[in-house]
């Protein structure tokens, strides 16, 4: 049975009832976008750097650790550890971005590393990206991980490598001249690792995610940072 015409009537609005209703849709437009901005500010966390420990890790204010995501940076001297080629000079160029200033972190992308250490991108008041800094000045390399699933950032860091290795930034002249530059290097397609060609993790690396490298620049150039174990990094007291 069809229902009647007589069911069905158009609300029309008389002037009063959609004077209310105007200034009813900006109020809820402008709450959706207080939330938002709010939410926003919640994601984003500012925070002093009290410590610069080394040219990848702080301490924040509060005492937390803070390692900075997708780099690496030579190592200083541990105890009776020696320190590696411009481990000093990398503390320092971190040092001068960070150090005593207030930082920007995302709380939604801050991961936990094996130590307890935060991992995360860093940003200074006027939105550059100190991890990506370090990188630029030749005081950091890029250092994929497999937790990492922010793909496009990990190609800009690449991307900046590279251009640094080719303007002879910070610690790539030395390092692209040393003589094992020139040597064959192993890398792990899974790890993102090289190795020494003479290294045993190196020859442990399986058939499938093997690559040969022809050089040092070739290797780094693609994105692979060198194994702790068998580095080619040379320590601070090799080169003066």
């Amino acid at each position: 049975m069809n229902p009647s015409p007589s069911c069905f009537f158009v609300f029309k609005a008389t002037p009063g009832v959609a004077f209310f209703f105007g200034p009813m849709r900006m109020f809820l437009v402008g709450l959706v976008v207080l939330l938002l901005v709010v939410n926003a500010s919640a994601e984003t966390w500012r925070v002093r750097v009290d410590t610069v420990l080394d040219g990848d890790t702080v301490v924040l204010r509060g005492g937390e650790r803070l390692r900075l995501r997708g780099i690496d940076a030579p190592e200083i001297r541990h105890g009776d550890k020696p320190g590696q080629y411009y481990g000093q000079e990398a503390k320092k160029t971190l040092a001068r971005l960070v150090a005593d200033r207030d930082v920007f972190l995302d709380r939604s992308e801050l991961q936990t590393d094996r130590y307890g250490r935060m991992v995360g991108a860093v940003h200074l008041g006027d939105g550059r990206n100190v991890n990506l800094l370090m990188i630029e000045a030749g005081a950091a390399f890029a250092y994929s991980h497999q937790t990492d699933k922010d793909a496009d950032f990990a190609a800009r860091l690449v991307q900046a490598q590279r251009l640094a290795m080719s303007q002879s930034k910070g610690f790539w002249p030395r390092i692209l001249a040393l003589p094992k530059a020139g040597n064959v290097y192993v890398g792990n397609k899974s790890s993102k690792r090289f190795h020494d060609e003479t290294c045993a993790t190196g020859r442990r690396v399986k058939p499938r995610n093997r690559i040969v490298f022809s050089s040092l620049r070739e290797a780094f150039a693609a994105g692979f940072s060198p194994a702790r174990a068998c580095t080619p990094w040379p320590s601070a007291r090799s080169i003066q």
